[in-house]
């Protein structure tokens, strides 16, 4: 009896127990009892049901390991059958357990049908356990023939691994590994469609990795795939990724373009879209409108469409987006000086990252908003702390964020005065941005390195804080980021009044109120108006 309740595990219940043990009532009864008195196991629980612990880890072992490996396979097998027969209303809680059950029995197929179940259980909860349990399918299938149930599960596994690997972190060598091993599934079961999702998976995952430029051109491709194979879900992810691309890549007015142009058409469900991806494609253009918007000086607008998309996402059940929503709020709120609005979004965005295992991604939006958060409140020091931890987790994972960190902990320096380190991280701040086309955050950090300039060396940085400032305009100009041109007329009024001339920084500050009243920022209009003579 020892045995098997080894093989069930550290904690088992008594009707489990004896479904597989197969004792007369009476005779488990007594033998636990005994086992009891001997101090191997104790009592938990009484009701419901009876449930007991191994009271030492080593007697687990021991029993488990004095057990012939057929032995224990027969006991593992018998365990998940009743698992399956006992707990019939409670399976997708149980895939992990039957998984773990079925895999230690020897029968790989039946294995990797309850990893799937139970990634596909978790999926949308906790991003770390569901790429383990199909990191299991995968491994399970290599040791099975070819046949038509095995490869279409490993084109589901190929394809959730590819769409949580920017999530958790997952290097470009790999994920074109999976892409290629998903493609083969594919391609043996004879599914014309798949290998579209494959790739618009994969597109995303190399992203993740920090190289958007070619996400952009991959993401253009797959456009031009799912049109040609016809499939109507296939089309709406494509183009929404298409829109997500252009927006990463800060070519605002044609993302913005796009979302419109593509919104009315796309259903505001796609069952088989939600299926593959965890959400539905509709509330993600509405995400991203609201982020080309605000970016693009048309704040309320902006504000407006993300408050839409975080309604859409509490509807659908998916925290992720509504996460991603909040992180943009809070990004447009900090750029309107809306302290107390940063705080609450970044009180939020960690709630639900916690909620959901605190996958990195989500971690470091939360630092994130919580860094711009102490800037707000007069806080620096505690806002380099917060975006040290957004930096590393963006080095993680979603990796063109980190030039959006990097861009925060300069400014945090900047603002404690340790000017030399808020020019070097000005300058990575740059050269991140630079490589994973995030320019409007480059335009930001081209700010901060000339105020760190300016405030070090005063008139001599005359050249590289024109230079730089110059970059900034340019950068701003290309991309429409035009939220930025009010900050843009304060960096040059302060370069001004380093050199001496009033009038122009006056003027400069003023022009820079006027723009925030047009773009719909009263509490960064005030803040100047407070600086300015009557």
């Amino acid at each position: 009896l020892l045995q098997v309740a080894s093989v069930i595990g550290k904690d088992f219940a008594e009707p489990l127990l004896a479904e597989v043990a197969e004792l007369p009532a009476e005779e488990l009864k007594a033998s636990l009892a005994a086992l009891r008195r001997a101090e191997f196991i104790h009592e938990q629980a009484i009701y419901p049901v009876a449930e007991y612990s191994f009271k030492h880890p080593l007697t687990q072992e021991v029993a488990l390991g004095s057990q012939l490996q057929s032995r224990r396979r027969t006991v593992h097998a018998a365990v998940a059958r009743a698992i399956e027969r006992q707990d019939a209303e409670h399976l997708d809680e149980r895939a992990p357990l039957l998984a773990h059950h079925w895999e230690e029995a020897g029968e790989t197929l039946a294995a990797a049908r309850w990893h799937r179940r139970a990634a596909e259980w978790v999926g949308a909860t906790d991003h770390l356990a569901a790429t383990h349990h199909w990191g299991r399918v995968r491994a399970l299938l290599r040791e099975l023939p070819k046949d038509h149930e095995a490869a279409e599960i490993g084109v589901a596994a190929c394809m959730q691994l590819l769409n949580t690997s920017w999530r958790v972190g997952v290097g470009l060598d790999e994920t074109n590994a999976v892409l290629e091993e998903g493609q083969g599934f594919a391609r043996a079961i004879g599914d014309r469609i798949a290998p579209v999702y494959l790739s618009l998976m994969h597109a995303r995952a190399v992203c993740g990795t920090g190289d958007v430029a070619t996400y952009i051109d991959l993401a253009e491709q797959n456009e031009r795939l799912a049109l040609a194979v016809g499939d109507d879900a296939a089309l709406a992810l494509a183009r929404m990724w298409v829109v997500d691309a252009w927006a990463f890549g800060a070519r605002l007015p044609e993302a913005l373009r796009k979302a419109d142009d593509v919104l009315p058409l796309i259903p505001r469900q796609v069952p088989a879209v939600h299926k593959v991806l965890g959400s539905h494609p509709h509330p993600v253009f509405v995400l991203w409108r609201g982020f080309c918007l605000y970016w693009m000086g048309r704040l309320e607008e902006g504000l407006e469409s993300l408050a839409v998309a975080r309604r859409m996402s509490d509807d659908d059940d998916t925290p992720e987006m509504a996460a991603y929503s909040v992180a943009f709020s809070a990004d447009a709120l900090r750029l309107a000086h809306d302290g107390d609005g940063v705080l609450a979004s970044a009180q939020q965005i960690h709630e639900i990252s916690r909620r959901l295992g605190e996958p990195p991604v989500l971690a470091a939006l939360a630092q994130l908003a919580y860094g711009y958060a102490h800037l707000l409140a007069g806080r620096p020091a505690d806002a380099i702390e917060a975006a040290r931890a957004s930096l590393r987790l963006h080095g993680l994972a979603n990796k063109p964020n980190a030039g959006w960190s990097a861009a925060l902990l300069a400014e945090a320096l900047l603002q404690t005065g340790d000017l030399s380190a808020a020019q070097s991280a000005a300058e990575q701040a740059i050269a991140l941005c630079r490589r994973s086309l995030r320019s409007q955050y480059e335009a930001e950090a081209h700010g901060i390195l000339a105020r760190a300039l300016l405030r070090r060396d005063g008139a001599a940085a005359r050249e590289p804080a024109e230079a730089a400032l110059a970059e900034a305009a340019a950068l701003i100009e290309r991309t429409g980021a035009q939220l930025l041109a009010p900050a843009l007329c304060e960096w040059r009024a302060e370069l001004a009044a380093v050199l001496g001339d009033a009038a122009s920084s006056d003027a400069l500050l003023r022009e820079a109120l006027a723009l925030y009243d047009e773009i719909g920022a009263p509490l960064q209009a005030a803040r100047i108006a407070r600086g300015l003579a009557p």
